[in-house]
């Protein structure tokens, strides 16, 4: 009897310990991609893996895209590029549950990992989202909720995603930023004019795994070696859970210079036409006119000149795009409405220091000192410049000298 007791508990304890040599058993691993979405910090997707235990029955999703806008200094922060982002954990389903309400691709990719890689990866989250650790300095290229995620996955496999990655070519950081922002005409303009040359410069498949999409894509064709030598790929064919009804993202951004370009020719036609107006109602709605063409330069130029000069913005330094929208042209403003005999002519100055800048940042491009692409604001600030600054006016004189009946042109003092 004493026998068939001490077997029965020396057989108890031997499945304890069995399946406490193997805990990865008992682990799933799901990395899941939820595609763009309405808000614009949504355009580009987001990502997070979860984990099951099926002993236990826990089912955590962990991702890195948090924030709050009611978090203290958040504005502040954001404006000074100082954004501090969490890791956290979630119930799986509450995150599917919720990803489900919204019209977003939903996809599903389980990951082939060998057992000592699940528990790896199990305490690698477990790590990240602790309290002590789970805070992280935000960079919208180099330290996202995908990078993060990217760099979890080539950990686990002993560098061989990097490996497998980083000798593919791709465009640039500017390219796939801009046709992530497809939805929206102003962001895509917006983010053109602010992301300096360095953001021009050619990259890699590692590099591209800041969106979302490119860590599913490379996961679901990247072959590795597990820790028991067994060559794995590392995720199954994605299951998609729900399709969105937005159109995918363009391979190309939008041509954005031909519009450019019309708003240019005629904001410049109407600065030359409005230097001269008759009437008081003509003169006041002048006025509001060229305020307006000056806000619109100016405050960009003012805006950047922050960001490169006092931001931890890196995203935005070594940006040409400063030197034609330089915020001098502000001081037009004032001119503009304080009447004296030459306003007009210390107006066209005011212009030739913007039309300055503009030479001199195609000069920064064609010698290659700076490889940013700024075609489009090129094909604005060009009519717009020549028409306002000191060869407009120039230009003026000799059709009023040699066209008189050109009454609209407003003669020099």
């Amino acid at each position: 009897m004493g026998f068939r007791i001490h077997f029965s508990l020396i057989l108890t304890l031997l499945v304890i310990s069995s399946a406490s040599l193997f805990p990865g058993e008992s682990l799933k691993a799901n990395l899941i991609i939820v595609g763009p979405g309405d808000p614009i910090y949504t355009y580009w997707g987001h990502i997070g893996i979860s984990i099951e235990n099926t002993e236990s029955g826990e089912d955590l999703f962990y991702d890195f895209g948090n924030f709050s806008f009611y978090s203290d200094n958040f504005y502040k922060d954001f404006a000074l590029g100082r954004m501090m982002y969490l890791g956290l954990a979630t119930p799986t389903d509450r995150f599917i549950s919720y990803s489900m309400t919204e019209d977003r691709t939903l996809t599903v990719y389980p990951l082939n990992l060998g057992h000592e890689e699940l528990i790896e990866l199990d305490e690698t989250l477990r790590w990240w989202v602790r309290p002590e650790n789970r805070e992280y300095l935000y960079d919208y290229f180099l330290n996202n909720c995908a990078t993060i995620i990217r760099d979890i996955l080539d950990d686990i496999t002993d560098g061989q995603l990097k490996a497998f990655s980083e000798n593919d070519p791709y465009i640039s950081f500017r390219h796939y930023a801009r046709t992530g922002s497809d939805p929206s005409f102003f962001a895509e303009l917006l983010l053109d004019y602010l992301l300096g040359s360095d953001l021009d410069k050619p990259i890699n498949g590692w590099d591209l795994m800041f969106l979302p999409q490119a860590v599913a894509d490379y996961v679901e064709s990247f072959k590795y070696i597990d820790k028991d030598g067994k060559t794995r790929i590392l995720a199954d064919k994605g299951i998609v859970l729900k399709s969105s009804s937005r159109p995918p993202v363009p391979d190309e951004p939008r041509t954005l210079w031909p519009t450019m370009l019309l708003i240019g020719i005629i904001a410049g036609l109407l600065w030359r036409l409005s230097s001269s107006p008759g009437k008081k109602t003509t003169k006041i709605a002048a006025g509001i006119s060229r305020a307006l063409i000056i806000l619109s330069i100016g405050i960009p130029g003012l805006v950047l000149g922050f960001l490169t000069t006092f931001t931890d913005h890196a995203s935005a330094y070594r940006n040409i795009n400063l030197w034609p929208t330089f915020p001098t042209v502000l001081i037009g403003l004032i001119v503009l409405f304080i009447p004296f005999r030459k306003k007009e002519l210390l107006l066209s100055w005011i212009w030739t220091v913007n039309l300055t800048g503009l030479i001199f940042a195609v000069f920064l491009r064609i010698s290659g000192i700076y490889i940013q692409d700024a075609y489009a604001f090129w094909a604005l600030l060009t009519p717009l410049t020549l028409a306002a600054s000191r060869p407009g006016l120039w230009f003026e004189e000799w059709l009023r000298k040699h066209y008189p009946g050109l009454g609209k042109f407003r003669q020099l003092p």
